[in-house]
């Protein structure tokens, strides 16, 4: 009776052993991985070391497109040409550094609303110690970028957005206090814009506008403001000789 007991228990346990172990199904498609997270803006140098410019009321138009990013060749001669086509700097970005992605000044130009941003590198012969340092906290924090080159670059890059159409069409520059001469010196004049067809030009010295003497860039505006779409005298200097033109104001936008 022992014996046919055990031979059951045996024959019992086989086939229990024989049943397929059930697994989890396999998925179709593969495990799409956790988005990664977003840089902290304090890892991003020209977010960190960002100024902004004191616009003094003046009117941007509004734009959603991705900002383009170009590079930089002379400072002053790219600064001049930015305002002749009509753009307004909003701010700079200005640090020392290893190598940087340009994704990240699209990424502040992005922040700020810019439409273009133009930026600025050159190597650094000799880092200073404190530039050495800083590459070492960079490549703490971003460990996959230690195979980079251990070059030192000056960066500087410049934001821009674009103007609304000007009633005018100038950029001045305020007087010093210590000039004798009173007006504001044209510093670019914008392509197409009234002031250009009424043929003022980069250097001459606004002096009166509708018969106002002209003191400050505010009150420029403010005038502008006031005859905008108005037919108005303009006077100006140019090297020692003083001119008055006609100039057609366009409405304001």
């Amino acid at each position: 009776m022992m014996r046919i007991f055990l031979i059951l228990l045996f024959v019992m346990l086989a086939v229990a052993c024989s049943k397929p172990v059930v697994k989890e199904p396999v998925p179709d498609k593969p495990v799409i991985a956790t988005p990664t997270v977003s840089v902290p803006e304090q890892d991003n140098p020209y977010t960190r070391t960002y100024t902004p410019r004191e616009l003094h009321g003046v009117k941007l138009s509004p734009s959603s497109a991705t900002p383009k990013i170009y590079k930089g060749v002379a400072e002053t001669e790219d600064y001049q040409r930015m305002l002749r086509e009509g753009y307004e700097m909003l701010g700079y970005s200005r640090f020392e550094a290893g190598d940087i992605l340009p994704s990240k000044a699209l990424a502040q130009a992005s922040q700020v609303k810019a439409e273009a941003v133009v930026v600025y590198t050159q190597r650094l012969a000799s880092p200073t110690a404190a530039m050495k340092m800083q590459q070492i906290r960079e490549q703490a924090r971003h460990p996959e970028n230690a195979a980079q080159s251990a070059e030192i670059y000056s960066y500087f890059a410049t934001y821009w957005a674009k103007l609304l159409p000007p009633v005018l069409g100038v950029h001045v520059m305020k007087p010093r206090n210590d000039d004798a001469n009173p007006g504001l010196t044209v510093l670019a004049v914008i392509a197409g814009s009234p002031a250009e067809k009424a043929g003022i030009v980069v250097g001459d010295i606004l002096i009166a506008l509708a018969a106002q003497r002209l003191k400050s860039p505010e009150q420029l505006q403010q005038v502008t403001q006031q005859h905008a779409g108005q037919p108005i005298e303009v006077t100006f200097r140019r090297v020692n000789l003083e001119k008055m033109v006609s100039v057609n104001l366009n409405p304001v936008p």
